[in-house]
């Protein structure tokens, strides 16, 4: 018995074919809780007091290890099944844009956690997900902290200039081109 990959398929103007349901989940949760992570991360930086009355870090931290669960299991998703292919509705060199933007989403999506989930520890605090601690990868060590804390806000910083140019980009294929890429991405689109 061969098992064949799903054919490739085609978003055009004749064809029609919204994303699975499933990849909509991965984009639209992982798309929020990063947003809600960039807010809290703002927040954290330049409102400490503020911060800590609401409780922030532990939502921050939270969100961060939710985004990295969820970056694994879209990865193993996105390995195992076909997107719709672009050919024929977008230019090649936006074809090749788009893949180099998801592929540093998809690297974002696991440095920022990770690297987050070290800057905790380095400081000496032991990060998880609800009542499941996450290994200690390194002891406290505030040189360290400073560093990763750096390295994670310059990361911050290039996640949200990628999103920034992926919605611009959806939004010029939707108004601009007026393909069906953007729509067939919303949550409430209709599979075909």
């Amino acid at each position: 018995m061969t098992i064949q990959a799903p054919e490739q398929i085609t978003i055009n103007k004749e064809n029609s074919v919204s994303y699975p349901a499933s990849a909509k989940f991965f984009h639209w949760a992982i798309a929020l809780i990063i947003l809600l992570n960039l807010i809290t991360g703002v927040i954290l930086v330049n409102f400490y007091s503020l911060s800590k009355q609401l409780n922030l870090f532990i939502i921050h931290e939270q969100c961060g290890v939710t985004v990295l669960m969820l970056a694994i299991l879209r990865l193993i998703w996105r390995l195992s099944h076909k997107y719709p292919s672009l050919d024929g509705l977008i230019a090649k060199h936006e074809i090749l844009l788009a893949k180099f933007g998801h592929l540093l989403l998809y690297a974002l999506m696991f440095a920022i956690p990770i690297c987050g989930i070290l800057l905790s520890q380095s400081s000496g605090k032991h990060p998880g997900l609800l009542w499941f601690q996450l290994p200690t990868l390194i002891e406290r060590d505030l040189d360290l902290r400073e560093q990763l804390f750096n390295l994670h806000k310059y990361l911050a910083i290039l996640i949200t200039t990628i999103v920034a140019g992926h919605v611009i980009a959806a939004l010029k294929h939707h108004f601009i081109d007026k393909n069906q890429i953007l729509t067939h991405m919303l949550p409430w689109s209709k599979n075909k």
